[in-house]
This record gives structure tokens, sequence and C-alpha cells, in this order.
């Protein structure tokens, strides 16, 4: 118990006992949120109901890759740069066993005089792009390729970054480069996005075209789902929401209001879900040719959203679904998704550790004046030592 509460018990009795008088003042208001959240799920249960459905079962076994990557969460700010670290790696299975796995790990580094916004843009760019590059070169070696996350969400940040003025050639290059590789993907009928940390609200904004004060515009279709949703079930989206995709009803619910005008919020929801392809000058409809499912196969957990666009067929899909362990059952997650996720993680506590083998080895390669050796301890050191990790 004491353990528990070691970070608590550091701070003075008074401040102590105000934190606890806030932790009751805050478990009051939630336990009432969560008795008026099933209330109210109750009441549009049986509107989903009728979009759920058994997840057939499948004894064959594919073979199955999945690629994924991580990348310093903050950069390391030094005096004289910026240090970025990143790991992209793949693997294959079929069933649960290994059949290969390819790793890649690159440096990312900018001079500090330059946006800190630009680049932490400029970093996650790049390692979507290597993420990318590596899902194509496995596509013939794989009956199903899984990506982290939705095809097109890289290009969300663009618009912003243009209209800052942050955004030149070099960037421009590589958003190209990074959505042709995505266009290859998508046609190929063989990969699926699985978006890991979904903000999805598509149900509260289908929802709210009938009913503009429905509470579920704020609460994202994971946590509904998960109170309605059996083990062994997908509920599938395109039945519910017809062709419009899915972020057109997600962006809806962020922008309707009780005294809106449904109409004109639904056509501001659609340029807006349309805007990141269209300012680049890609085919909007390509948006139009995406799916996605909610997936729970463990009851304990909550339901994976995939994405995948029409060329790969649900019937097809499902069949890969439906096979034998390809769920992991502490995630409800593809199991060849976490073990890429794993193995590549990237800890900043790493980041500061590169950084410090580069300047060791450094340092032993200047063998010159006192002065130089001073200059690259200078060089490196922290621009700010609290928040280096």
């Amino acid at each position: 118990m004491f353990e528990e509460y070691v970070d608590w018990l550091k701070f003075p009795p008074d401040v102590q006992h105000q934190f606890f008088q806030h932790a009751e003042e805050e478990a009051k208001r939630l336990a009432k949120t969560i008795e008026e959240f099933v209330l109210k799920v109750k009441e549009v249960k049986e509107t989903l109901k009728p979009y759920i459905h058994p997840l057939p079962s499948n004894d064959e076994t594919y073979n199955v890759a999945a690629v994924d990557s991580s990348r310093s969460a903050n950069l390391s700010e030094r005096l004289g740069i910026r240090y970025g670290v990143y790991a992209t790696g793949i693997i294959f299975l079929k069933g649960t066993e290994k059949r290969g796995e390819v790793y890649r790990v690159g440096t990312f580094k900018r001079k500090q005089a330059f946006s800190q916004d630009k680049s932490k843009y400029f970093f996650s760019l790049l390692t979507t792009y290597f993420e990318r590059k590596l899902a194509v070169e496995a596509l013939d070696k794989c009956d199903l390729l899984i990506l982290d996350g939705s095809f097109y969400s890289f290009l969300i940040p663009v618009e912003r970054m243009k209209k800052s003025g942050l955004h030149g050639p070099e960037e421009d290059r590589i958003v190209e480069e990074t959505f042709n590789l995505t266009e290859v993907l998508r046609k190929s009928g063989k990969a699926v996005g699985v978006i890991k940390r979904s903000h999805t609200r598509a149900i509260g904004g289908y929802l709210a075209q009938k009913d503009r004060k429905t509470p579920f515009t704020t609460t994202i279709d994971k946590h509904l789902l998960s109170t309605i949703m059996p083990e062994n079930t997908y509920f599938n989206y395109q039945e519910l929401l017809g062709e419009k995709p899915v972020q057109v009803y997600t962006i809806f619910a962020s922008l309707v209001t009780g005294d809106a005008d449904p109409k004109t919020v639904m056509e501001e929801a659609e340029e807006k879900a349309y805007r990141p392809l269209e300012i680049l000058g890609y085919d909007k409809n390509i948006l139009n040719g995406m799916r996605r499912l909610q997936v729970r196969v463990y009851n304990h957990m909550p339901p994976a959203e995939i994405e995948h666009p029409s060329t790969l067929s649900l019937e097809k899909l499902l069949k890969f679904l439906g096979q034998k362990n390809f769920f992991n059952e502490a995630t409800n997650l593809p199991l060849c998704l976490d073990l890429v996720d794993n193995l590549v993680n990237v800890s900043q506590k790493f980041t500061g550790e590169f950084v410090s083998e580069v300047e060791g080895r450094v340092l032993e390669k200047i063998t010159g004046s006192k002065e130089n050796i001073e200059n690259v301890k200078i060089f490196f050191t922290l621009l700010n030592p609290q928040k280096e990790y």
C-alpha cells in the first residue's frame, strides 16, 4: 500500500488532503455520469444491434505481416542540435509461427534554430514514409499486411503546416512519395489499417442527425460499442452510414449543436473531411473507397477499429480476421501488430542514451586541443536538463 502512495506522500499533508478531496469530488461526478451513460446506451442499443454480426470462424491460417515503427516521443534538445531516433520493423506470422522479420533504424536531426513544430511534424512524416516503404516491399510475401493507423491520416497535419508557412519542397516531396506508396497498398487489396488510438465518433454523428442533443457526440465509438458488442462479433460502419466516409460523421459530431441546421453542418463536415486530399490535388473519392469495422473477439477488451479499402472485400477480410489466434487475448488487437510494436519500441530514455553514445564517440575522435573537447561538451549540453526524460 505504501508503494502505491509513495508519490502522494511526497507532498505536504495539506496538499495531500486537498488532492484526496478532489479525488472524492471527481468520483462522485463520474459515478453519476456512468449511471446516466448506461441508461442512454439502453436507448440506442436496439438501433445498433442490426449492424453487429457474428465473426465467422476459420480453421485456415494465412501469411500475415504487420509493420510498425516507433520514434522518440520528444526530440533530445541540445544546445547544438535536436536529435531523434526511430525504428521500423515488420514481422511475418502464419498462425502463431514467426516466418520472418526485418528491422530498419535511423536518426533524425535538426539545428536548434529551426522551428520545433516543423521538426516534430517532419520527423513524424518521415517515420510514416519509412513504414509505408517497408510495407510495400513486403506485399509479395504475405496474404494480409497490417498497417498501424489509418491509411491517409498522415495528410491531416499538412494543411496546418502549409497555412503556417512551415511546409517546403522537402516536405512536399516526402508527402508525395508517402502518398504514392499508400496508393500501392490500397490498390493491392492486401492491406488494412488498425486504428489503436481511435477518436472515431461516427455513431454519435449519425445519431445527432435525428437528435442533436444526443450525448454520444462526445463519446468515442469504442466506448459505446464496448457496452453493446458481445465477443466474436463485428460492427459494420457502412451498413449504418451508407457510402459517406466515417470521418464525415465524426466531424459532424464535433460540429453539430442544438440549434444548428443539420444540412449545413453536414456540408461543412464533408468539406473538412475531404480537404486534406483536395489541398494536395489528390482525388477526394479515394476516401469514399475506404471502409471500417469494429471487431471484438474478447469481451474483456474494447473492440479493434480496422480500416480496409474496397479493393479488399469484406468477405475476404472476415476470413483473415476469423482465423485462430489472429487477435491477441491481452489487447484484442492483431497479434502480429502487437509483436512488432513491442520489438521496435523506442523510449525517451533510449534517445538520451543514443545521443550520449554519439557524444562519447565524438570525444574519442577529437585528439586536438582542450578547447575542441570543451566545445564538444557544450554542443551536446542539454538545452533544458529538467526536461530530458
